[in-house]
């Protein structure tokens, strides 16, 4: 199975669907969708790192709107693996997340708050959060992100507009974000040639 990454779909939220561009939040989610079903081909795996929706009033609502979606990429034949963000329900640092981590993984193929993910030979970290980095003025969550010991990260949460970034040991940071990959979910392969390109450029320089 061929594996797809993607962050920040914010289905259901008009502020972000603005930001992009579109009128509604309708409009925004279809156009998502269309991108996704244009770009994942059958018998693969879509890993959406965190923030899938928001903007709905209540974690059932949230829940349900997940699980037509997850639908929709099942009739596709395409599995849906998420890595919770702060937006979402059963993200750890929400009081409540226990509480409806059961219904949330009866929708979906997969639900953790971090994981990994082997890419270009290198094991890479999946989280919404990068090491370091954010869209505010500081960073936020500090407490809910994982320790640089010098892997690389894929990640969404910044809303980057650049997918490479740095943190400040020198770790190479990627975010799949949709806003970095122009509403888009973006291939394994793409992230295993940046990242074979950053560290062989890395070691000639080290040289």
């Amino acid at each position: 199975m061929r594996d797809f990454l993607t962050a920040d779909l914010h289905m259901g939220h008009e502020a972000v669907a603005k930001l992009r561009g579109f009128t509604t939040s309708e409009e925004h989610d279809q156009t998502v969708w269309d991108h996704i079903r244009n770009t994942v081909p059958h018998d693969s795996r879509l890993w959406v790192l965190g923030d899938l929706v928001s903007g709905w009033d209540t974690p059932e609502r949230e829940i349900e709107t997940i699980r037509s979606f997850a639908e929709r990429l099942d009739e596709c034949g395409i599995e849906l693996h998420v890595i919770t963000g702060n937006h979402d329900c059963v993200n750890p640092s929400r009081s409540k997340a226990a509480r409806h981590l059961w219904s949330y993984s009866r929708v979906v193929d997969s639900v953790a708050s971090t994981g990994t993910m082997k890419i270009a030979g290198h094991r890479c970290i999946l989280s919404h959060y990068p090491y370091e980095g954010d869209h505010k003025a500081e960073d936020r969550d500090v407490q809910w992100r994982p320790r640089d010991l010098g892997e690389p990260i894929i990640h969404g949460h910044t809303h980057a507009t650049d997918p490479v970034s740095w943190s400040s040991t020198g770790t190479l940071q990627l975010c799949v974000s949709l806003d970095a990959w122009d509403l888009h979910p973006v291939p394994k392969d793409a992230l295993a040639y940046i990242i074979g390109r950053h560290r062989t450029a890395r070691e000639e320089t080290e040289e």
